[in-house]
């Protein structure tokens, strides 16, 4: 009969034989494209095949309708289309799913993709996708995996068992308080390798776990997530005998078991072989201790993973995790916690943006009611998720149930991205099961199956799902693999930088520190005596104390009391920046002179301070007046010098002044030097420290991750501490004897600075006297000696002079003297001072410094004499703290990275057959070129290649 065919514009038909060729060559209801085609055509053609509606009586009518459209020559890969170069031809099936979001079920059989893929290159794929999830790389790439989610009492168990082709525990419940890692494999023997994967550690919990605690930050309490360096994989037992479902169930519950009981060792739960004529005591004490552990286990659910790598003849290639089902209400009220960590542990793996998701729903429910598709709303992973419908054998009896779920099927309702499978799961082993199952769909057992559902009957039963999966996971794999390469290489290189800073242990220990050590020494003793090291310190320290010193001379007012209120006394200060000796700043910090003394302010007899004392209105009396000057000494007038002298003087001896003058007035100037003493001492110290440390970061560079280099660090610093508490004691004894007392036998040098002192103090006292007798306002000061030439000098002495002579001799000259005597005697002991300060450093502190750096780390360190160790040397070429746990979490990671990166690098490098060349073809077009959108091209051997 021929096919019945609707035309529409743009569309051709095409009749089911030539369609079902074309599908053979073309493996598109799996996504994987196409071979291209040459063609002189400039646009690339879409070719679509479409089921159209069948009538129920003529199921034989395989009517398929051919969509020819014209697309731009380069069309998306995630449309199902490659890009293609212009002038060429892209023939291409429709999407991997039957379902699409909104397209309606479509079943074209996994068979023949199967075929066309290539088996063996499937299984390369497959197998190195397994290897890397095993390894656990998920934090640097993440990787297509299949995810088995779905309610409790949803079937899951016995899909698991189908899809792994091994019979898995299903009555003791324990199964499901763990996630389970199922990798399957073709090989040529049949086994099953059992493992334990740690990557959360147990505290145990003082009270009992609610729900408020189970939060976005503690998702599994009271399990605690561990870093890299600490996950474990243990493997646990292998099985041989595929058909010994006894030992297998027993192995994997107390795998299981051993999860749940993470304080007591894995071995203790390891069954012990059978066989003897009698009962074995100890197989007896063990099953004791499983039962006991089973029924009271420490944790009542674990993130932590049983890991199944099963390998057989006529096994699909897959990787999938099963989960625990979700579920709403606990059986016991204190584990109503479990309610949100197992959610939490669904919600985590679905979330993992390449994982395929299985969804378990039984055909007997109501979908609404699945908690686990909620979860897969939730997380918007509608799109890469297949739906599993188990149970067909317990679809109700009603019409209602049959419209339910074919209106699922066919998209009107629940759609999904990857679409629906249906299985029925019954009989007490597997290969009974397979044959219930197959007899079931095809009418030929007992059991109610409606025939309407036999235009899904390609994706009828667990063979064709695992058909579908093994492509679908290789698929997206050969996707990512380029990506997932370029990731792994990324971090292995960023692992290598940061090993730099964490180097290991050298070859030969106690060489490498000898040979710090005596560098040390050698390059620390060299610096501290070479010339650009003094300079440098000269320049940071000494120059800078000796001005302050100088800084501190004592400052006296020479100006007359003014007859004003507003008058305010006026400083000698030598170290002003702009002017020489000119008048210091009020407090309020401006200069301020002297007012004239005007004609009608002689008239007046008295004046009062700014305190409201009264003062003789006479030019020749200096007012007695004491101020704090800028940098917190008192500055003395003259009137304080002579009431001194008048203290002191001897009763019959006019015109003495005692020697008991001179030194209070020095000694008083001289107690300011302990603050920048103090000073020089911290900046020294400081100085030759920071020269230290470099030295030993240059020297200990290969050694810093050690315990030496600590140890060394701290050392050092009580080296400068104690160097320091011996100059600071000798410098405090200068400081003693410099202030207490005046003493010196260099008369001809104290003469020269008293001279010039008096020099200083008279020309402004002079200035002074002549303005305030003229009564003019004074100039803010005088200039600088040195900034004016001597015939400037000359001029301003002559001036002076003449001026004087109107005036009558100085009333303050004896005071004059003894200022000049003081600031003579202090500049003499000042420059003193910081030479045998500046001297104790440059020729004690430093040579000394120079002479027992030698040995003085090896005897602290105890490698002097016979002391040294090999027990010592190991001691200090211990890892400190942090380092150590870091680098080795960093060699833990870059040694799983490393395994990685060859399991890609072998895939890609792997032999091609004549056989496998005819596979590659037909594999998708990123994984044939080697790249992926966007990723890097790598060298060597890629697919498609010779």
């Amino acid at each position: 009969m021929a096919p019945r065919v609707k035309p529409e514009p743009g569309v051709a038909v095409a009749n089911s034989a030539a369609a079902r060729s074309f599908a053979v060559a073309n493996p598109a209801q799996f996504g994987s494209p196409s071979r291209q085609a040459r063609s002189s055509a400039p646009s690339v053609t879409d070719t679509r095949f479409m089921h159209e509606a069948e009538d129920e009586d003529d199921e034989d009518n395989d009517i398929v309708f051919l969509e020819t459209r014209t697309r731009s020559p380069a069309t998306t890969i995630g449309g199902g289309f490659m890009k293609m170069e212009p002038g060429h031809e892209q023939v291409s099936m429709m999407s991997l799913a039957p379902q699409s979001m909104g397209g309606s079920f479509v079943g074209m059989g996994p068979n023949l993709a199967l075929k066309d893929f290539g088996q063996g290159f499937l299984k390369d794929i497959n197998d190195a996708l397994g290897e890397l999830q095993s390894r656990g790389i998920q934090h640097v790439a993440s990787l297509p995996e299949l995810v088995l989610v779905g309610d409790q009492s949803s079937g899951k168990s016995s899909l698991m068992s189908a899809i792994a082709g091994l019979s898995l525990p299903r009555s003791s419940g324990t199964c499901t308080r763990c996630p389970i890692h199922i990798r399957i494999s073709r090989a040529d023997e049949w086994s099953c390798r059992v493992f334990l994967n740690l990557e959360y550690g147990f505290k145990t919990p003082d009270r009992p776990i609610t729900e408020q605690e189970v939060t976005s930050t503690n998702e599994f309490p009271p399990w605690v997530k561990l870093g890299p360096s600490r996950t474990l994989r243990h493997e646990f037992k292998t099985v041989r005998d595929r058909f010994d479902s006894e030992e297998i169930e027993t192995i994997l519950r107390c795998a299981q078991v051993a999860i749940l009981n993470p304080s007591a060792p894995y071995q203790a739960f390891i069954p012990k072989p059978r066989g003897g004529d009698g009962p074995d005591s100890q197989q007896l004490t063990q099953h004791d201790l499983i039962s006991r552990k089973e029924e009271a286990s420490e944790a009542q659910f674990s993130p932590n993973t049983v890991a199944l790598e099963i390998k057989g003849p006529d096994l699909a290639d897959l990787n999938f995790y099963d989960l625990p089902g979700v579920f709403n209400t606990a059986r016991r009220v204190e584990d109503s916690y479990l309610e949100r960590v197992v959610q939490n542990l669904t919600r985590l793996y679905i979330k993992r943006e390449k994982a395929i998701i299985l969804w378990a729903v039984p055909m007997n429910l109501d979908t609404e009611n699945s908690l686990a598709l909620s979860l897969i709303r939730k997380s918007r992973a509608e799109h890469r998720c297949v739906g599993v419908i188990t149970k067909a054998d317990l679809l109700p009896r009603d019409e209602q149930a049959t419209d339910r779920w074919l209106g699922i099927l066919s998209g009107r309702g629940h759609r999904i991205g990857l679409g629906y499978f249906i299985t029925s799961r019954q009989g007490s082993d597997l290969e009974e099961q397979t044959k219930r199952e197959e007899a079931f769909f095809n009418r030929t057992a007992e059991g109610h199956w409606p025939d309407v559902f036999d235009r899904y009957k390609d994706r009828c039963g667990v063979e064709k799902l695992k058909g579908f999966l093994s492509l679908k996971l290789g698929e997206e794999f050969s996707k990512v693999l380029p990506e997932v390469k370029h990731k792994v290489h990324m971090r292995l290189e960023d692992i290598a930088k940061q090993l730099e800073e964490y180097p290991g242990p050298p070859a030969n220990p106690d060489l490498e520190i000898y040979k710090a050590l005596t560098m040390f020494s050698s390059l620390l003793k060299k610096r501290v005596t070479d010339q650009d090291f003094m300079s440098t310190w000269d320049q940071a320290c000494s120059a800078k104390f000796t001005r302050a010193i100088l800084e501190l001379k004592p400052k006296y007012n020479v100006r007359s009391f003014a007859k004003s209120t507003a008058a305010a006394p006026v400083f000698i200060d030598l170290d002003a920046p702009d002017r020489d000796n000119s008048p210091a700043p009020t407090p309020g910090g401006r200069k301020r002179a002297a007012p004239a003394e005007t004609p009608s302010r002689r008239q007046r007899h008295k004046v009062e301070d700014t305190e409201g004392r009264s003062y003789p209105s006479t030019p020749t009396h200096a007012r007695v007046m004491m101020t704090p000057s800028k940098n917190g000494r008192t500055t003395r007038t003259l009137m304080d010098i002579r009431r001194m002298i008048q203290r002191n003087a001897v009763p019959g001896q006019p015109g003495l002044v005692s020697s008991n003058i001179y030194e209070p007035l020095f000694t008083e100037a001289a107690k300011a030097w302990r603050v920048p003493l103090q000073t020089f001492l911290d900046q020294t110290f400081e100085f030759l420290e920071k020269q230290i440390q470099e030295t030993l970061e240059s020297t200990f560079a290969a050694l810093k991750n050690r315990v030496i280099y600590k140890l060394s660090t701290e050392h050092m610093r009580a080296f400068v501490e104690m160097h320091k508490k011996d100059l600071q004691a000798q410098l405090a004894l200068i400081y003693e004897l410099e202030g207490a007392r005046i003493f010196t036998r260099n008369v001809d040098a104290l003469n020269r600075y008293k001279a010039g002192e008096l020099k200083i103090l008279a020309r402004h006292r002079n200035y002074y006297r002549i303005a305030a007798h003229k009564g003019e306002e004074p100039a803010s000061g005088l200039p600088k000696i040195e900034e004016l030439s001597e015939e400037e000098l000359a001029l301003e002495s002559v001036k002076m002079e003449k001026d004087l002579r109107q005036m009558g001799p100085e009333p303050f000259q004896q005071e004059l003297d003894v200022a000049a005597y003081t600031r003579g005697y202090y500049l003499l002991a000042a420059h003193r001072f910081v030479d045998l300060v500046c001297m104790h450093a440059m020729s004690g502190l430093f040579p000394r410094v120079a002479l027992v750096i030698e040995t003085y780390l090896q005897d602290k360190l105890g490698l002097t004499g016979n002391r040294s160790t090999p027990e010592m040397l190991d001691r200090l070429m211990e890892e400190e703290g942090h380092i150590g746990v870091r680098r080795r979490d960093l060699c833990a990671e870059k040694e799983t990275l490393d395994g990685a990166m060859a399991i890609i690098v072998n895939l890609e490098n792997r032999d091609t057959t004549p056989s496998q060349a005819e596979s590659h073809a037909t594999m998708p077009n990123n994984l044939a070129t080697g790249r992926a959108a966007g990723s890097p091209s790598y060298s060597g051997t890629v697919y498609g290649e010779a």
